[in-house]
């Protein structure tokens, strides 16, 4: 690209554009009174990387850009669309198409939400917010402090995501007197340390007290100083992750006061549903409905939608549809509340891949989810399933690696075990499957998703006793499975290979077809 290489930034994962650096003339492009064709090849138009995978991409996206002109929707391309263009996305024919009700049902959470999610909750009680200090820089030079700056703004966004409270960064400012009164501080704060020595930096987080600075967490890294100056991050992402499991958890079990319990419905009810049963799921949407009520919040409204892939998933209800109808209502209230929630965003394009089987849609979602925060393992792991349901397990095996990196501590490992279970299988590799799969089942031993996987793997592996094994399981667990059934369902990846990979190992272990 020679003089305009800069225009490109890349870290360990991703490639991406500067776009402050760039100037979109869409609409002029638009305007021109030219054909198709001609518009088609200006896009990216002298921009050689000189890579195949890349001219693949190329030449698919300015097929998809000649579509969306012809269609009139150059714009689709640039910002995830508020509502998918059904007309135009591959539906699964098990699965029927619905539209979001314009009204709410009675009684549902989605009538609290027409409160500004500025305001003050009722009963007058201000927001929980967390002290975030300013780090400390031993060593560093000017790209040190840039990267520390990066680094420390990655940890507010991920603990604003993930926990729904405030956080005030004193390297900004000292706090405001006057704003203060209306939040109340956790008895807690994030404290970052950086030490840069030679070509390494050690990256130190801490969660200590605010009164004496007793210290509840002490997490460190250490990785390349040039890495690091360059904002790739890398495993040292982990350590954002594992800062924003402790906080959940303190504010879970530590914290006595009653108004932070009501902050603390959030956490309850993401701890519930990843329990997976039909009581922890109806708990979780209580949690949920009584926090809407609190305060509405973006992220509230996703985990209602994301609760939904699970009823229909797990086939709790004989008819679905009406789960499908408020997944995508609660969806669309979520990014409606804060479109640049990373959390929302990667539960909602799980949504809209799962149900719905939007993948492009479902794409732009999670890309902008892992962009505003690489260092949140639900996106990158409902990213890996996506590419599961799209044929492409060799893409998700790679990212379930990269999640096992980033929550190799988290509360809800046995869940990114799963995807791996999952995404070995449907690539062929059963060893790593069964592995990941039998270490998942050990904290959820009647996920049905688990059980159908290591009984396809076990047969394909040749242990047919074990295969048998888990089908009884299965079939105790969904009161009788059968091929037919299982296909009815609208599971999302059947007819990819590896979703025959699956059905054919099924079969081997066992498995009735009616």
């Amino acid at each position: 690209m020679g003089p305009a290489r800069d225009l490109l930034i890349a870290d360990k994962n991703t490639v991406w554009l500067d776009m402050d650096r760039l100037v979109l003339d869409t609409d002029l492009v638009a305007r021109r009174e030219r054909s198709a064709d001609q518009v088609t090849d200006e896009l990216l138009e002298g921009i050689d990387i000189r890579d195949p995978e890349f001219e693949d991409w190329l030449t698919l996206e300015r097929q998809n850009w000649y579509r969306r002109l012809d269609e009139g929707r150059v714009h689709d391309v640039f910002e995830p669309r508020q509502q998918p263009s059904r007309e135009i996305a591959k539906h699964s024919a098990l699965l029927p198409l619905t539209g979001a009700p314009e009204m709410p049902k009675p009684g549902k959470p989605v009538e609290a939400a027409g409160r500004d999610p500025s305001s003050r909750p009722p009963g007058g009680d201000g927001q929980w917010v967390m002290l975030l200090h300013s780090p400390i820089l031993v060593g560093a030079g000017e790209g040190g402090q840039i990267a520390a700056a990066r680094f420390q703004n990655l940890i507010a966004k991920a603990v604003t995501d993930g926990l729904s409270i405030g956080v005030t960064d004193l390297s900004f400012t000292l706090p405001d007197i006057e704003a203060s009164k209306q939040q109340i501080s956790l008895p807690i704060c994030l404290q970052l340390r950086l030490t840069f020595d030679g070509t390494m930096v050690l990256i130190e987080l801490v969660m200590k007290h605010l009164i004496n600075n007793r210290i509840h967490w002490l997490g460190s890294q250490a990785i390349n100083r040039a890495q690091f100056e360059r904002g790739e991050f890398g495993t040292a992402a982990a350590l954002i992750s594992q800062a924003v499991d402790q906080l959940a958890y303190f504010q879970e079990t530590q914290a006595n006061d009653s108004r932070l319990s009501q902050d603390g419905l959030l956490i309850d009810a993401v701890n519930a549903i990843f329990r997976l049963s039909r009581d922890d799921l109806d708990k979780a949407e209580r949690r949920l409905e009584e926090q809407i009520q609190y305060q509405p919040r973006s992220s509230t409204f996703a985990w209602l939608s994301f609760i939904r892939t699970f009823q229909v998933g797990q086939r709790f209800n004989a008819l679905d549809a009406h789960l499908i109808e408020e997944a995508e209502a609660y969806a669309r209230k979520a990014l409606e509340l804060d479109p640049q929630n990373s959390v929302s965003l990667a539960l909602v394009g799980h949504v809209h891949s799962f149900l719905f089987c939007e993948y492009d849609y479902a794409a732009n979602l999670f890309e902008k989810s892992i962009r505003l925060n690489p260092a949140l393992p639900l996106s990158w792991d409902l990213y890996a399933m996506l590419h599961c349901y799209a044929g492409q397990p060799d893409k998700a095996v790679a990212m379930a690696r990269w999640v096992q990196e980033l929550g190799v501590y988290s509360p809800h490992k046995y869940y990114f075990d799963t995807t791996k279970c999952i995404a070995a299988a449907l690539a062929g590799n059963h060893a790593q499957s069964i592995a990941a799969g039998e270490e998942a089942l050990r904290a959820r031993p009647n996920f049905n998703s688990l059980l159908r996987y290591l009984a396809s793997s076990h047969a394909h592996s040749g242990d047919i006793g074990g295969a048998r094994h888990y089908l009884q399981r299965l079939d105790a667990v969904e009161g009788g499975f059968s091929i037919n059934a299982f296909r009815g369902s609208g599971y999302p990846l059947l007819n990819t290979g590896g979703g025959q990979i699956l059905i054919d190992g099924l079969l081997k272990a066992g498995a009735r077809l009616r």
